[in-house]
């Protein structure tokens, strides 16, 4: 039996230890067990250099007893269940001490409450002794390993929240780590500035309307679906899952398979192969939306995407309608803000790269994006948060009102943001081939200029 004491070291009540068998043992409380003292705390001063705490009177003793009796030990009452309480009501007592070492059991509750109480000391106070061969302290002295738990004490590790990393601890992680692995784009001119798709990314597209977010996206799954052995989920929430199916199959056929007088032109047999090429293999799935849209529910999806079918490439086209389908309306900023929080957690969390697609805000002057104006940062709809939780952003720009087909097919590449590379500016130019509704580089002004330059069919002698 072990006597609680109040703060005036007063017996107030006690422990009983109760044995009903070998392996059944347990405390039970007699009198006033909460707002007392630690275990032990009134047979030392308030304050001093060391301080040990334990998880039980028993393992108190044996600490106590196997150090020598150099060092006030204490314990808490009753076990985790109790050990923060206890540690709370007695902080003024603990703090006295400039050091303060958490000696709990070798156990995941143990572990876990003592980084919990070291977490409330003044920084850089606690310490935890790191427990390995037995379960607690007590178990140490039955056992006579004494200097085994000597040695786990003067191991004692200083205790630093999770995700505080010393970076001199870091030479042997540097000196082993490898490139982080990438897979190119599909355009020489994006691999140069952003040094290719990386895991555990999140880029964001963006244009004004009619700008062909949706054919460097279908051009990009494609891409994906040929050059990795991935599982590619596709969140296209402006069209069905059979628009999406036909979209990436025409890419293979190099036609556009959705308009009938180009699918009329395709055979059955050509329909089929492109079918078991692209959707056949069975590592494409899409989102059958229903028009049910809302950021949660959206989420929830893409996880699953992710942990029940193994996706590793997610495409989401377009935040702005997961935004407008808000049941409960309200700020659209705070809203972005919101989803955008969501994804970029997801991203870190399971390391897949995600494409998201943004539309821009309207801008002021003469000249709109359907026109060919600069997109910039600033023009992102609704909220800095796009930008800020994107590892890359990509601007398109195009002027659908050129005076020839091939300029206003033409689009421009302009890289916003790289966090991996730094790198900005123009990366390269698209033409939208009308006729195969394929993407084709032409790279930079050097290449425009030459591609844009009237043929000599064109002069009008």
């Amino acid at each position: 039996m072990f006597p609680t004491r109040d703060r005036d070291a007063k017996a107030v009540g006690a422990q009983l230890r109760e044995h009903k068998g070998d392996n059944d043992r347990g405390f039970r409380a007699l009198g006033q067990t909460s707002q007392v003292a630690l275990f032990g705390q009134h047979l030392f001063p308030t304050n001093g250099k060391r301080l040990i705490i334990t998880e039980g009177a028993f393992d108190a003793m044996s600490v106590y007893h196997m150090l020598g009796g150099k060092y006030p030990t204490v314990s808490v009452i009753n076990g985790t269940g109790s050990a923060m309480k206890d540690v709370k009501l007695n902080m003024d007592y603990i703090e006295g001490y400039s050091e303060v070492i958490l000696c709990f059991d070798n156990d995941k509750p143990g572990r876990e409450k003592a980084k919990e109480i070291a977490h409330q000391l003044t920084p850089g106070k606690a310490h935890i002794v790191p427990l390995v061969k037995h379960k607690d302290a007590n178990d140490y002295l039955v056992h006579g390993a004494f200097k085994d738990f000597t040695a786990a004490f003067w191991d004692k590790k200083r205790y630093q929240p999770d995700g505080i990393v010393n970076l001199a601890d870091l030479y042997e992680n540097l000196m082993t780590q490898s490139d982080l692995p990438s897979i190119p784009y599909p355009w020489e001119g994006l691999n140069n500035m952003l040094d290719g798709i990386r895991d555990a990314e999140l880029v964001t597209i963006t244009s004004g309307s009619g700008m062909g977010k949706s054919s460097v996206m279908r051009e990009l799954e494609y891409w994906l679906l040929t050059q990795t052995q991935d599982m590619i989920g596709i969140l296209a929430l402006e069209e069905t899952p059979e628009r999406t199916t036909e979209g990436i199959m025409g890419i293979h056929c190099n036609t556009q398979l959705h308009r009938k007088k180009y699918r009329d032109l395709v055979s059955p047999e050509d329909y089929k192969d492109a079918f078991q090429a692209t959707a056949g293999t069975g590592r494409l799935v899409a989102y059958d939306h229903f028009g049910s849209t809302s950021g949660d529910n959206l989420i929830a999806q893409i996880r699953y995407m992710i942990k029940a079918l193994g996706c590793k490439r997610i495409i989401l086209d377009h935040l702005s309608i997961v935004v407008s389908s808000q049941e409960d309306g309200g700020d659209e900023r705070k809203n972005i803000d919101s989803i955008m929080t969501k994804l970029r957690q997801l991203v870190q969390e399971t390391g897949i790269s995600m494409f998201l697609v943004s539309h821009l805000r309207r801008v002021s002057g003469d000249k709109g994006h359907e026109a060919g104006a600069e997109v910039s940062l600033s023009h992102l709809r609704g909220s800095q948060s796009i930008a800020q939780l994107s590892d890359a952003v990509i601007g398109l720009e195009r002027d659908q009102q050129a005076t020839t087909e091939k300029e206003a097919n033409l689009t421009k590449v302009r890289v916003l943001k790289s966090r991996y590379t730094g790198q900005t500016g123009i990366a390269t130019h698209l033409w939208f081939d009308p006729e195969t509704g394929r993407l084709e580089e032409i790279g930079g002004d050097e290449e425009v200029a030459e591609f844009l330059a009237p043929s000599p069919d064109d002069i009008d002698f």
